[in-house]
């Protein structure tokens, strides 16, 4: 399992994901969740069935697709991979899409190839493991993300999801295994933290604009 939280703010939304894929038997590998591409408009973030996401994000990475597309080449996305893994599999995510001036946020769920979007206007959405949800929504429930800008938002949740990391083992540590962010504020324009060495406490770093990738690892990322 993970953690994966798609946030509202007072300009735009801000997207965060830990790095940890549990493993059975091992201590766990880092992986990324997500796919962003400024240039066409969406992120998607999935977590669940290592494989099967980690099969659906690679093929979505190897075509360009539009965020006008998105939907359909998902769908038939998940058709492909369901037949290519031969087996019964279920992820959950968030779909962030940037068009015609606005950021839309859905809730995505596929079962067996089969994919849902619902569209959400909640302030904090959330996927992952059930006892990091419960403590992430506990930890913001005073906090009023929907009233701040992006990037004092970014800093509130990176926060939240360290402590979240210290007390639920299937959700990555920061210094283990870095976490993943993105800012996208405004009609899409996307931000993203500069680069920071070492390990973090609260998040303290610039924003630069029209960055193409989140955060990598724990060398380096947040």
């Amino acid at each position: 399992m993970t953690l994966l939280v798609a946030a509202r703010t007072r300009d735009g939304v801000v997207a965060l994901s830990d790095r940890k894929e549990s493993v059975q038997g091992s201590p766990g590998n880092e992986v990324t969740k997500y796919h962003l591409d400024a240039a066409v408009g969406f992120y998607i973030a999935l977590a669940g069935d290592g494989t099967a996401a980690r099969h659906l994000l690679s093929r979505i990475k190897r075509r360009q697709i539009s965020a006008a597309d998105i939907f359909r080449e998902i769908d038939s996305l998940a058709a492909e991979s369901h037949a290519a893994l031969q087996k019964t599999w279920q992820v959950a995510g968030h779909l962030i899409v940037a068009k015609s001036g606005r950021i839309e946020v859905y809730s995505v769920s596929i079962v067996s190839g089969i994919a849902v979007f619902l569209p959400s206007d909640d302030a904090l959405r959330l996927e992952g493991d059930y006892g990091a949800m419960v403590l992430c929504r506990n930890f913001a429930r005073d906090v009023a993300l929907a009233g701040m800008r992006s990037e004092t938002a970014a800093k509130c949740l990176h926060t939240i999801a360290g402590r979240i990391a210290e007390t639920v083992d299937s959700v990555g540590e920061r210094g283990k295994y870095g976490m993943d962010m993105v800012v996208l504020a405004g009609a899409g324009a996307v931000a993203r933290p500069a680069r920071r060495t070492g390990k973090m406490g609260t998040l303290s770093v610039r924003f630069s604009e029209h960055g193409t990738e989140p955060l990598f690892g724990p060398n380096g990322g947040i």
